[in-house]
């Protein structure tokens, strides 16, 4: 491939590349978190009913996609599988770690742009978005269980230059519970948003299936802090008092949010 923005290019939603800033707000005052059950999480939630972890990534049936065949599908489903696991269930990064398992898995010449602007103090070109952690130092995860719900499917697309393109389009939807370091409660859950896709192609007929970390349609956290200077989730213990919930977290027809945007939603 000839040229590729290094860029990964938010569409639409709350999240810059870099920042959390506007993200869908996590207030409700009908949900008090500390009557969250530490032993029991999700009870209660329709959370609950999310499989467990990567077993949430639903892959479907590989089948040829314009000049890819189903064996290419196949390989670039596990792939895009294996980058969400490391993006947004992976426990060093989520705990605000350095993002070793993603970045294993990026392109080359993406690694090089990631690496080079995590953790930037320049909020326009700061990585840290990419993936989700919590701040340093903020949370513990509470239990071994992050619940997922997570789909997959595959289109034919074109790059910048219109040559044909694999891309793998993904929503996906976790729930951690959490709660602040070193205190036992109270527990909060916190939902994760993201709806965007991965790009595959081959520079040569007979070269290896490279990958892209591509553009996001929507992308948001409830229950954590509206703005992030740093890139990093911060639960919201305290809640705003008398606001009533105006959106449904786990509504998958709700319109992407617009970057920038915040707004009450309902108990995750």
């Amino acid at each position: 491939m000839s040229e590729r923005s290094v860029v990964r290019t938010l569409l639409a939603g709350c999240l810059a590349v870099t920042a959390l800033s506007g993200c869908a707000a996590i207030r409700d005052a009908l949900a008090d978190p500390a009557v969250i059950d530490p032993s029991r999480p999700f009870r209660g939630s329709p959370s609950e009913s999310y499989a467990d972890g990567a077993d949430g990534i639903v892959i479907p049936a590989a089948a040829q996609v314009g000049k890819y065949p189903a064996a290419d599908v196949e390989a670039a489903y596990q792939t895009s599988k294996r980058m969400l696991v490391a993006a947004h269930l992976d426990r060093p990064t989520l705990l605000g770690g350095a993002p070793e398992a993603f970045t294993a898995l990026l392109d080359r010449e993406q690694r090089k742009h990631f690496l080079k602007y995590l953790d930037s103090k320049d909020q326009d070109k700061n990585t840290r978005g990419w993936v989700t952690s919590f701040a340093p130092g903020s949370v513990d995860l509470v239990g071994d269980v992050i619940k997922v719900k997570a789909a997959m499917s595959a289109e034919e697309g074109k790059n910048d230059q219109g040559k044909p393109e694999l891309w793998v389009n993904y929503t996906f939807r976790a729930v951690y519970p959490v709660s602040p370091k070193g205190v036992p409660g109270p527990v909060l859950r916190v939902m994760a948003f993201v709806k965007a896709r991965h790009e595959y192609w081959r520079d040569e007929a007979d070269g290896p299936l490279r990958h892209w970390d591509g553009p996001s349609v929507d992308m948001w956290t409830a229950w954590t802090e509206c703005d992030s200077p740093d890139g990093f989730l911060r639960p919201d213990y305290e809640g705003m008092p008398n606001v009533v919930a105006t959106s449904d977290a786990y509504d998958d027809n709700a319109p992407a949010m617009k970057k920038g945007e915040c707004e009450a939603v309902g108990e995750v």
